[in-house]
């Protein structure tokens, strides 16, 4: 059980570092807020581009709400041993740890998908609507440092262990 925490945790800290690159939208309003991402000027006549970047926006969104679904639910355990968990506990942390692997690996491959995408999209945008797109990039790598910050406490104390 121990290790099935563990190797969670990590894969949610990989998802977390390396995702740099979110269900319900009120919901992740209540949390962090919805993403502000503005469509720049550059590319407001780009159907595709706009398009991609609302769904971007969806998915950093839904990742920001499985990170905070996966703190609310096991954070507490952070930390602790196996032998400190009660089998009501272990039961607990199981289930979600198991409802979150499901859920990050959809976002995982629509965050692949979109991936993918932008590599089409700049092929076809001028220099200055590709440094356009990349400065949109850089808000959803903000959004992800965002949500490592809020959690930092309970990271830093699973990395202590």
């Amino acid at each position: 059980m121990k290790q099935i925490f563990h190797i969670s945790f990590a894969l949610f800290l990989a998802l977390l570092m390396g995702a740099c690159g979110s269900n319900s939208k009120s919901e992740a309003n209540k949390r962090l807020g919805k993403i502000e991402v503005e469509i720049p000027a550059e590319l407001k006549n780009k159907p595709e581009v706009v398009k991609y970047i609302k769904g971007m926006s969806e998915i950093a969104d839904d990742y920001a709400l499985l990170i905070d679904d996966m703190f609310e639910e096991v954070g507490e355990y952070a930390g602790k041993d196996e032998s400190e968990l009660s089998m009501i506990d272990k039961v607990k942390l199981t289930k979600a740890t198991a409802e979150v692997a499901i859920r990050s690996a959809e976002i995982v491959g629509k965050w692949g998908e979109y991936q993918n995408k932008r590599t089409q999209l700049e092929k076809q945008l001028s220099d200055a609507e590709t440094e356009a797109l990349e400065n949109v990039w850089k808000r959803f790598e903000q959004r992800i440092e965002q949500i490592e910050a809020r959690h930092s406490e309970i990271i830093e104390k699973k990395e202590q262990k």
